[in-house]
C-alpha cells in the first residue's frame, strides 16, 4: 500500500471547486507531515480501504515573513459533507457502522502510540544509516495505519456560517414545543465533551500536585526554587515531564522539562481550587444521557455518539503525530548532520523521496531550497505531485484556493459562546511565538491545547475552522467568555491593531476601524 503510491505527470493542477468550497487549515507545519497525513494517509492509504473515502487533498507550505514554515491545508468542503452525509445516514437505525470503522482506528492508534515507548532512550547516532532509515519506516507506516481511518473524523468538522451538528439538533426538536424554547441550553449540554482529551489527562495531572501546594509568594522565580527544595513534589514534577514533555508540541518538537511545568503551576493554576476534570467529565455524561432519554431520538442519540467519537479520534490521531513530530525531528536531525543538508531540507522532503536522499544520497539540493521557500502538493487516490520553483508558478494557480476578497466590513461564523464585546486584534498562528496580552481578542485559524494560555487571558476568541464540538469552543464555554467559529477568513481579513464588535449572540463581527 505505501511504496505503490505514484508520481501524477508533470501538468497544470485542474480543481473544480469554482465557489471556493474548501475547509481550510492554517498552522505552524512542515511538507513531510501533511503529505503524510492529508495525502499519503487522509486520501490514498484511506481510499484503498474505504471506498466512500476524501477524493484529494492540496497544500500550499511557505516560509513566512518569521521565517518559520507554515502551510495552508485544504479538502474540499463538498467531499466531506457527502462523507458526513453518509456516517449520518448510517447512523439512522444503529451504530454498527461507525463502531466497525471506529475500533480498527482504535486498534492502529494504540498500535502506533505503543511504538514511541522504546525511542524515549534511543541514541541515533549509533545507527547505521539502514537501522535509522527502517526506523523511520516503521514510524511512518504505523502512523499511516491509524491516520487512513483517523482523518475520516474530519468529515464531522464545519466550516461557514452554519454548524451542521447545531442544525441537526433544531431540526431533530422542531415538532416539539417542549425543547423548542430550551434550545440554547439543550445544545450546550448535547455538544459537551464526556471522553478526556490528552490535554485534559496531562493538566489532570498536573493539578493533582499543585493541589499539594502551599501558594504564597507572588515572584515566579523563587517559587520554582522552593519547589525544587521540596523532593516529594519536584520528584512528582519531573515525573510529570518525563511523561508530558511532548503536550505543547505543534507539528514541530518542543521540549518541556520539569522547570516549564513548575512555572506552568504558578502561572496558571496559581491558588485555585484543584478542579477534577475527570468528576467534571462524569457530570457532563450524565446530564448528556438523561437529556437524551428524556428526548428519545435514537437517531439524534446516535449521531451525538458519533461526535463524542470522532472528537476523540481528532484528539489521539493529533497526539499521535506530535508526538512523532518528536521522533521525527531527531531521526531527521541526524539525517541531515550525514548528508549535509538542514533541518528544514528534510522537513520538505516526501517518504516516497527519502530512501534516495538519504540511503543512496541523490540529492537536488536547488530544488529543496525552492521548496523550503514554497511549495505546492496533492495528492488523489491515484497519485501526488509537489511543486517548487518555477514549476509552482507554471503549474498552480493559488486562485483556486483563496476566493477573491473585496473590503469587508462585516465577517459571519456560528457562535460557540454568547456574548458582546468591543475590543483589539491579535492574530496569533503560533501559541510559542507570541506577545498575546490580557484584554486582545484572539483570532487564529483553529485553537489547540497550547492555546488554552492565551484563552484565558482573551477578551473574546475567534476562529476560521471548527465545530460546535471543537476545542475552540469547549474551552471558551468553560471560560465564559464569547466565541465565534468557522469564519474561514478572519486571519485574511482582520489585523493585528484592529478595533472589531464581536456579537457572539449572532455570529457577527463588525470591523469599526
Amino acid at each position: 500500500m505505501y511504496n505503490s503510491y505514484k508520481l501524477l505527470p508533470l501538468k497544470k493542477v485542474k480543481i473544480n471547486n469554482p465557489k471556493c468550497e474548501w475547509l481550510e487549515k492554517n498552522y505552524p507545519g512542515i511538507l513531510h507531515l501533511i503529505f503524510m497525513q492529508g495525502i499519503h494517509a487522509g486520501v490514498f492509504a484511506s481510499s484503498k480501504i474505504y471506498p466512500f473515502a476524501y477524493k484529494a487533498g492540496y497544500s500550499i507550505n511557505f516560509l513566512n515573513k518569521q521565517g518559520k514554515l507554515e502551510l495552508d491545508w485544504f479538502w474540499d468542503m463538498r467531499d466531506l459533507k457527502r462523507v458526513r452525509q453518509l456516517f449520518i445516514s448510517k447512523a439512522k437505525n444503529n451504530l454498527n457502522f461507525f463502531f466497525k470503522i471506529y475500533r480498527k482506528w482504535e486498534n492502529d492508534c494504540q498500535k502506533n502510540i505503543n511504538a514511541y515507548e522504546p525511542l524515549e532512550k534511543i541514541n541515533y547516532n549509533s545507527f547505521s544509516d539502514k537501522k535509522l532509515y527502517d526506523l523511520y519506516e516503521k514510524l511512518y507506516r504505523l502512523n499511516i495505519n491509524q491516520a487512513a481511518t483517523g482523518y475520516l473524523a474530519d468529515c464531522f468538522l464545519s466550516n461557514g456560517q452554519e454548524d451542521w451538528l447545531t442544525d441537526f439538533i433544531k431540526k431533530q426538536l422542531s415538532k416539539n414545543s417542549e425543547f423548542k424554547n430550551h434550545l440554547e441550553t439543550i445544545i450546550i449540554t448535547l455538544t459537551a465533551p464526556v471522553i478526556p482529551s490528552y490535554s485534559n489527562l496531562a493538566e489532570n495531572a498536573l493539578f493533582k500536585i499543585a493541589s499539594q501546594i502551599d501558594f504564597k509568594g507572588k515572584n515566579e522565580k523563587i517559587f520554582v526554587t522552593k519547589l525544587k527544595g521540596n523532593k516529594k513534589i519536584w520528584t512528582q514534577i519531573e515525573k510529570h515531564a518525563e511523561h508530558y514533555y511532548w503536550v505543547e508540541n505543534n507539528y514541530f518538537a518542543k521540549v518541556l522539562t520539569a522547570e516549564d511545568f513548575a512555572k506552568k503551576i504558578f502561572n496558571e493554576f496559581g491558588s485555585k481550587k484543584f478542579e477534577n476534570i475527570q468528576q467534571k467529565l462524569a457530570i457532563n455524561f450524565r446530564n448528556k444521557e438523561s437529556l437524551l432519554e428524556k428526548i428519545n431520538d435514537p437517531w439524534l442519540t446516535n449521531v451525538i455518539r458519533m461526535t463524542e467519537f470522532f472528537t476523540h479520534m481528532q484528539d489521539y490521531r493529533k497526539l499521535a503525530l506530535i508526538r512523532l513530530a518528536h521522533y521525527f525531528t531527531l531521526i531527521f536531525s541526524e539525517m541531515a548532520k550525514r548528508t549535509g543538508l538542514t533541518l528544514n531540507h528534510y522537513f520538505n522532503l516526501i517518504e516516497p523521496e527519502m530512501k534516495d536522499v538519504f540511503l543512496n544520497k541523490k540529492i537536488d539540493r536547488k530544488k529543496l531550497d525552492q521548496r523550503i521557500k514554497k511549495s505546492f502538493v496533492y495528492g488523489t487516490a491515484k497519485g501526488y505531485r509537489v511543486f517548487e520553483g518555477s514549476d509552482l508558478k507554471k503549474f498552480v494557480n493559488e486562485s483556486l484556493f483563496f476566493s477573491k476578497q473585496k473590503e469587508i466590513k462585516e465577517i459571519n461564523g456560528v457562535s460557540a459562546c454568547s456574548g458582546k464585546v468591543t475590543g483589539i486584534v491579535k492574530i496569533v498562528k503560533d501559541a510559542h511565538k507570541t506577545n498575546f496580552k490580557k484584554g486582545e481578542i484572539l483570532v487564529t485559524n483553529n485553537t489547540t491545547p497550547e492555546f488554552v494560555p492565551l484563552m484565558k487571558k482573551a477578551l473574546a476568541v475567534i476562529t476560521e475552522q471548527g465545530g460546535i464540538t471543537c476545542h475552540a469552543a469547549i474551552v471558551s464555554r468553560e471560560l465564559n467568555i464569547p466565541c465565534i467559529i468557522g469564519t474561514k477568513i478572519a486571519t485574511r481579513v482582520l489585523h493585528d491593531g484592529n478595533k472589531i464588535e464581536v456579537d457572539a449572540d449572532k455570529g457577527i463581527i463588525k470591523i469599526i476601524k
